[in-house]
C-alpha cells in the first residue's frame, strides 16, 4: 500500500501546483441572519453538493468571437482558438506562476479575462452532463455529479473575480473583458520593484499568507456545512486538519502582539459548538476580515508596482473612464464589505461571543479598524443608550470646523455640537445597516432600538442637515439636507452609506474625474496607483487565498491546461525529469484525490 507521506516532496509540490486553481471564498448563498426555514437536505443531496438554485447561475453557453486585442494573438480569431489558448494561459498564470501574481498583476488581470473563455468552454463540454443532472436530480450518476460539481466550482471562481471588481454574473461580458484588459494595460506600465526584506519580515510574509489560506479554507468549509453541501464525517475531518495547520502557523508569529491576540480569538472560537454553523461562520468571517487588517500593519509585500512615472499618453478616453469606474467600484466594494462585517459583529455580540473585547484589544495595539465606524453592542444594552453613548459608538473622527457660508468664516464646533453630530451619525448608520426586514429576525428588542431612534427622543444642538450642507459645499454638491446626501449616495452606488462613507468615496472619484477632464497629459498616474493599487492587490489576495479554499478544477483539466494530454502524462513528465517512477494512482492518493 503506497504511503502518501513518502511521496517525493518535489512531486507533491509539482502536482499541487497543477490542481490548485481558482476558487471563491466570498459566495454567500444564505443571508447569515435570516431565520427563514431551510429544509434539511437528504444524504444524496448532500453528496450531490449542487442544488437547483445553484445551476440557475451557471448561465448558457454562447460562443463569442470578439475580445480586446491585447488578450490574444492575431491567429486566434475564433472562439475555439481563444478558449484553447485561454486554458493554457490560466494554467500558467494561476498554477505554475501563481507566486508571481504580486509581481505581475497585469497577468492576474488577463488571467481573469481568460477564465471567462475557459468557463464558457467548460459549459459547452459538459452540456450533456448538466442536462442529465437537472433531469434526474437528485438521483444522478457519479460521473455526472462530478462534472456538475466542477462547473459549480468554476462558476464560484468566476463570480469571485467579477465581484472583486464590482461586476456581477449578469453584467455584459464584453464590458467585463474590456475592464480586465484595461487594468492589465495599466499595470504593464508600472515599474516592478522587489523589496529586500530581512529574515523576520520574510517569515512574517510567508506565515501570514499560509495562515490566511487556512482560515479562508475553514470559512469555506463551514459555509459548505451550513449550506448542507458536505457530510458530517468529512467536515469534522477537514476542520480538525485545518485547525491544526492554523495553530501551527500562528506559533511562528508568536512574537508579534497582533497575532497573539488573533490566536486568543481562535481559542475563543473553539468554545462555539461545531453544530452551530451560523455562529461559527460569522466568527470565521470576522477572523478573515481581521487578517486582512493585520496584514496592512504587520506584513511587508515582497513586490511593489510603481506607477508614478508611467506614461499614459496611449490610453484612450474609454480606457480612462474604465479606470475611474474601477476606482469608484473598489471604494464601493470596501464599504459594502465593512458593512457586512459590522452585521457579523452584531450577530456575534448578541450570541454571547464577546467580539467587542477583541476589537478593543486590537485597537489598543494600534490596529486601525477604520472600516468599523460604528460600535455595536448587545441589543439590550443599546436599548438603554443615552445620547453620549450613541456618540461614543461612532468610531471615526469628524471635522471640528464648519464653514459659515453667509459670513465666509470658519466656526469651531463645541464639544456638544461634536457629540450631537457623532450621535446622529451613529443612529443613522445603525438604521441604514439594519433595515426593517432584518429587525423582524430579532424580535421586539431590536425594533425597540429603531423605534427609539425614529421617535426622535434625543435633543441635538447641531443637526445632520447642517452638517450635510457643509459637506455638500466642500465637495461641490447641491445638498440641502442629510436626506439629499443619502438619496444621492443610494442612487449613485446602490447602497446605504453614511455621510462620512459617502463623502470619502465621492471625493476620490471627483479627483479622478477632474484629472481626466483636464486632458490625458495631466493624468496623475500616482493617483491611479493610490486608488487602484491596494484594491487590486486585495483582488490578488482574494484569488490566491481562494485557490486553497477547497474547490478545484479536476486534475485532467488542469494538466491539459499546462500542455499535457492527461494527469498521467504530467506525472510521467515529472518521472522523466527527476528519474522517479511514481504512478498516477500514487500521485492521486498523495493529493487526496
Amino acid at each position: 500500500m503506497f504511503n502518501k507521506f513518502f511521496l517525493d516532496k518535489k512531486l507533491k509540490k509539482y502536482l499541487y501546483s497543477i490542481v490548485k486553481l481558482i476558487n471563491l471564498i466570498f459566495l454567500l448563498i444564505f443571508f447569515i441572519f435570516s431565520i427563514a426555514y431551510s429544509k434539511d437536505r437528504s444524504k444524496i443531496e448532500i453528496k450531490n453538493k449542487v442544488f437547483p438554485e445553484d445551476w440557475i447561475e451557471f448561465g448558457e453557453f454562447s460562443e463569442i468571437n470578439e475580445a480586446p486585442e491585447s488578450l490574444f494573438k492575431p491567429k486566434h480569431k475564433q472562439f475555439i482558438q481563444m478558449s484553447k489558448y485561454s486554458q493554457e494561459r490560466i494554467g500558467t498564470i494561476f498554477v505554475t506562476q501563481k507566486n508571481l501574481m504580486d509581481k505581475y498583476p497585469e497577468n492576474l488581470m488577463k488571467g481573469m479575462a481568460y477564465f471567462e473563455f475557459f468557463y464558457l468552454q467548460q459549459l459547452k463540454d459538459n452540456k450533456k452532463e448538466i442536462e442529465k443532472y437537472k433531469k434526474n436530480y437528485p438521483n444522478v450518476k457519479n460521473h455526472v455529479r462530478k462534472s456538475v460539481q466542477k462547473i459549480y466550482g468554476l462558476n464560484k471562481a468566476r463570480k469571485s473575480m467579477r465581484k472583486a471588481l464590482g461586476f456581477t454574473l449578469d453584467d455584459n461580458l464584453q464590458e467585463v473583458l474590456f475592464t480586465y484588459a484595461t487594468l492589465s494595460k495599466l499595470f504593464e506600465k508600472g515599474e516592478k520593484i522587489t523589496l529586500k526584506l530581512d529574515r523576520e519580515k520574510k517569515n512574517i510574509y510567508k506565515s501570514h499568507k499560509k495562515l490566511t489560506q487556512h482560515i479562508s479554507k475553514i470559512k469555506s468549509l463551514v459555509e459548505e456545512k451550513d449550506e448542507q453541501r458536505i457530510s458530517e464525517k468529512k467536515f469534522l475531518k477537514e476542520f480538525k486538519k485545518l485547525d491544526r495547520k492554523s495553530k501551527s502557523e500562528l506559533k511562528k508569529l508568536v512574537d508579534v502582539k497582533n497575532y497573539q491576540i488573533f490566536s486568543a480569538l481562535l481559542d475563543e472560537i473553539e468554545t462555539i459548538p461545531l453544530q452551530d454553523t451560523k455562529l461559527l461562520l460569522s466568527s470565521y468571517k470576522f477572523s478573515d476580515y481581521l487578517l486582512s487588517e493585520i496584514k496592512k500593519k504587520e506584513v511587508v509585500n515582497i513586490y511593489k508596482v510603481d506607477l508614478s512615472d508611467a506614461d499614459f499618453s496611449d490610453f484612450k478616453e474609454k480606457e480612462l473612464k474604465v479606470l475611474a469606474e474601477a476606482s469608484k467600484s473598489s471604494k464601493k466594494g470596501k464599504v459594502i464589505k465593512n458593512n457586512e462585517i459590522q452585521k457579523e459583529i452584531f450577530f456575534l455580540e448578541n450570541n454571547n461571543f464577546k467580539v467587542n473585547e477583541f476589537i478593543n484589544k486590537f485597537s489598543s495595539n494600534s490596529l486601525e479598524l477604520s472600516g468599523l465606524n460604528l460600535k455595536i453592542d448587545d441589543i439590550n444594552k443599546m436599548n438603554l443608550w443615552a445620547r453620549n453613548e450613541w456618540a461614543n459608538a461612532w468610531r471615526n473622527p469628524i471635522p471640528t470646523k464648519i464653514e459659515d457660508i453667509s459670513s465666509g468664516i470658519m466656526i469651531d464646533l463645541t464639544e456638544e455640537d461634536i457629540e450631537s453630530i457623532k450621535a446622529q451619525l451613529a443612529m443613522e448608520h445603525f438604521k441604514e445597516l439594519f433595515d426593517i426586514d432584518f429587525a423582524k429576525n430579532f424580535e421586539n428588542d431590536f425594533q425597540e432600538v429603531l423605534n427609539n431612534i425614529d421617535q426622535n427622543s434625543f435633543e441635538f444642538s447641531y443637526g445632520l442637515d447642517d452638517y450635510a450642507r457643509y459637506l455638500g459645499t466642500v465637495f461641490n454638491m447641491d445638498i440641502r439636507n442629510y436626506a439629499d446626501l443619502t438619496d444621492l449616495a443610494n442612487a449613485t452606488h446602490n447602497a446605504n452609506w453614511s455621510v462620512e462613507e459617502y463623502a470619502s468615496a465621492y471625493q476620490g472619484n471627483v479627483d479622478f474625474i477632474n484629472a481626466l477632464a483636464s486632458g490625458v497629459s495631466s493624468f496623475d498616474a500616482a493617483q491611479v496607483a493610490q486608488n487602484l493599487g491596494a484594491s487590486l492587490q486585495d483582488v490578488a489576495d482574494t484569488i490566491a487565498a481562494a485557490s486553497a479554499a477547497g474547490v478545484s478544477v479536476d486534475l485532467e483539466s488542469a494538466a491539459q491546461g499546462l500542455g499535457y494530454d492527461s494527469f498521467a502524462s504530467a506525472v510521467e513528465a515529472y518521472n522523466q525529469q527527476h528519474g522517479t517512477n511514481y504512478t498516477a494512482e500514487q500521485a492521486r492518493e498523495a493529493l487526496g484525490q
